[in-house]
C-alpha cells in the first residue's frame, strides 16, 4: 500500500500509510505524527502553516515551527478515547472536530506541549 494524503499546504503534507501517520515539510524534514488504530480519518494543516491536527482514534496536534515535531495528544487515554471524523479550524489556535455522533466540540490548540505527546496513544 502507498501513502495516502490527508492534508496538503504550500509548506507541509499530512499522509499515512495503514495506521502510522506523518508530516512532510517542503525541504524535506519528516515526523512521524504517531499510530491510529484503524488508520486516521482526516487531517487538517493551520491556514498559517504554524501546527496541524490528525485524528481518527483520537486526536494529535502538532506544531509545524522549529524544533518540529513537538506534538500534544486528546482524546487517546483508555476510557477517554473519542472516534474523530471531522476536522474545521475556527481561530489561528482553536479548532473544532467531530464525533462519530456528529456532534461538534471546541479545542483551543494553543499551547502544544511536547510533554503531553507519547507515540502509539
Amino acid at each position: 500500500m502507498t501513502q495516502q494524503e490527508l492534508a496538503r499546504s504550500a509548506a507541509y503534507s499530512v499522509q499515512h500509510e495503514y495506521e502510522q501517520a506523518t508530516v512532510t515539510a517542503a525541504d524535506g524534514r519528516q515526523a512521524s505524527v504517531g499510530e491510529f488504530y484503524g488508520d486516521p480519518a482526516v487531517a487538517l494543516i493551520d491556514v498559517n502553516e504554524q501546527w496541524c491536527a490528525v485524528a481518527g482514534e483520537g486526536l494529535v496536534i502538532c506544531r509545524l515551527e522549529q524544533p518540529f515535531r513537538q506534538c500534544a495528544a486528546y482524546f487517546r487515554q483508555p476510557g477517554d478515547v473519542r472516534w474523530i471524523i471531522g476536522l474545521r479550524q475556527t481561530g489561528p489556535f482553536a479548532l473544532e472536530w467531530q464525533d462519530e455522533d456528529g456532534t461538534w466540540s471546541t479545542l483551543d490548540v494553543e499551547p502544544v506541549d511536547a510533554s503531553a505527546y507519547a507515540p502509539g496513544r
